[in-house]
C-alpha cells in the first residue's frame, strides 16, 4: 500500500518510443441493448471514417478496430495506435462524455488518466461471519474471474436465542468462531491487496464482521480502507458503483491536501505556478509533483520535440537545439512530461475549496 490515489501513469511508457501518427479514439462500448455489439460497430465505422479523413494509417486503425469492437463488459473503451497491434487498449468505468478521436504526434491520453483517479489498483471486499468475498481490481475494472470465496474455520457461526446453563458458553464460541473467520479473510485480502498492489480497499458486508476484519487487518490496509454500509456481493454493480464513488472522493481530497502543500511551499521557491513555468520545470526533470484541473493546457498548443521536449513558442523550441518542432496540444505534451520524468500526476477538482493555480496547473518541485 502505498501513497495514494495520485494517477500512477508509468503503465504509458510503450506510448512514448516513437513520435507522430498516434491514433486515440475513445468510444461508447456499454453493451446492455441486445443490438448493442452492431451499436458499437457502427460508433467506430464513423470514428474511422473521421480518422481516415485525417491521414490515419490503416494499420493503426484495424488496430484501433480490432480493441474497440472485441467484446468487453466495460461501459467505454479508450485505444491508442501508430501501427498494429495496438500500444494500449484500456477499459474505462464510465462511458466517454464525448467520444474524442484524434490523430495528432502525440496520443490523447488525458481523458484516460482523468478516469484512473478513480481506477487505482484496489480490492473489494464483503466481510460475513463466515469469511467473505475479495475481488481484485488491478485496472479499475473488476474481472468476474477474480472473484475469491473465503470461508474461515471458525464455527458455529450462528447465535440461538435458546436459554440454559450453556447459553454464554455458546455465544462466546460463536464471537470466537467470528473472529477466527475474520482472521483467515484478514490474511487473504493482505495477500490479494500485495498481488495487485492495490493503492485502497472497498469494504462492504456485515456490520460485526467488517469490524473484525479491520481490527485484524495490516495497518496500511486499515488506514487505506473505505467502508460501504451495505451487505451486497463483492463483484455486484452495486459495490463497483459505491467503490468508484469512494475512490474518486478519495482522489478528491487527496489532491486537495497536495494542493495545500504546494501553496505552502510556493512562497518559498518549492512550487511553480502557470502553464509556462510548470512546463518549463516538467521539461527539466524538476517536478516531483504535477497538479492540474482536466482541462488545464487543453486549449493551448507547445512545440514538441524528442523526450520531453516542448516549449511554449517555435523559436524556444529551435532554440533548445530541436531541429524539426512539432505541434500538439499541451496536455498531451505534459503528459508525456510526466511519465518521462517519474512525476506524479493529481488532478484538481474544478469546485474545490480555495483558489486553484494560475491557468488551472502547478507543481511542486522535487526536494521541496
Amino acid at each position: 500500500m502505498g501513497k495514494a490515489p495520485d494517477v500512477k501513469i508509468q503503465f504509458l511508457r510503450p506510448l512514448y518510443t516513437e513520435q507522430g501518427g498516434w491514433v486515440s479514439a475513445y468510444l461508447d462500448t456499454s453493451r446492455a441493448p441486445e443490438n448493442a455489439s452492431e451499436l458499437v460497430s457502427q460508433r467506430w465505422l464513423a470514428a474511422r471514417r473521421q480518422l481516415e479523413a485525417a491521414g490515419a494509417s490503416e494499420a493503426a486503425l484495424n488496430a484501433v478496430g480490432r480493441a474497440i469492437t472485441a467484446p468487453a463488459g466495460a461501459p467505454g473503451r479508450a485505444v491508442f495506435a501508430r501501427d498494429e497491434p495496438a500500444a494500449l487498449s484500456a477499459a474505462l468505468t464510465a462511458v466517454p462524455a464525448d467520444e474524442p478521436v484524434r490523430l495528432a504526434p502525440l496520443p490523447h491520453v488525458m481523458p484516460l488518466l482523468a478516469q484512473r483517479a478513480a481506477m487505482a489498483a484496489h480490492v473489494l471486499v464483503v466481510a460475513t461471519h463466515e469469511g467473505g468475498e475479495i475481488t481484485e481490481v488491478p485496472d479499475g475494472v473488476p474481472a468476474a474471474t477474480s472473484l475469491q470465496e473465503v470461508n474461515g474455520p471458525g464455527w458455529p457461526i450462528h447465535k440461538t436465542s435458546v436459554g440454559g446453563w450453556s447459553q454464554d458458553r455458546y455465544q462466546r464460541s460463536v464471537e470466537h468462531a467470528w473472529d477466527e473467520n475474520a482472521k483467515e479473510l484478514a490474511g487473504q485480502v493482505a495477500e490479494a491487496a500485495a498481488r495487485v498492489s492495490a493503492s485502497s480497499l472497498i469494504l462492504a458486508g456485515d456490520v460485526r464482521a467488517r469490524s473484525l476484519l479491520l481490527h485484524h487487518l495490516p495497518t496500511p490496509l486499515r488506514d487505506e480502507a473505505v467502508v460501504v454500509d451495505r451487505e451486497v456481493a463483492a463483484n455486484s454493480p452495486e459495490l463497483v458503483a459505491a467503490a468508484d464513488e469512494a475512490l474518486r472522493a478519495q482522489a478528491v481530497r487527496q489532491a486537495g491536501q497536495r494542493l495545500d502543500e504546494w501553496r505552502g511551499l510556493l512562497p518559498h521557491g518549492g512550487g511553480v505556478e502557470g502553464l509556462a513555468a510548470t512546463v518549463a520545470a516538467l521539461r527539466d526533470g524538476l517536478v516531483s509533483d504535477l497538479l492540474m484541473l482536466e482541462d488545464a493546457g487543453s486549449g493551448t498548443a507547445v512545440w514538441i520535440g524528442p523526450g520531453v521536449e516542448m516549449a511554449l513558442s517555435e523559436s524556444e523550441a529551435r532554440e533548445r537545439g530541436v531541429e524539426r518542432p512539432d505541434q500538439d496540444r499541451a496536455d498531451a505534451a505534459i503528459a508525456r512530461g510526466v511519465v518521462d520524468t517519474d512525476a506524479e500526476l493529481w488532478f484538481l477538482a474544478s469546485d474545490g475549496d480555495g483558489q486553484l493555480p494560475r491557468d488551472g496547473i502547478c507543481a511542486i518541485l522535487r526536494g521541496a
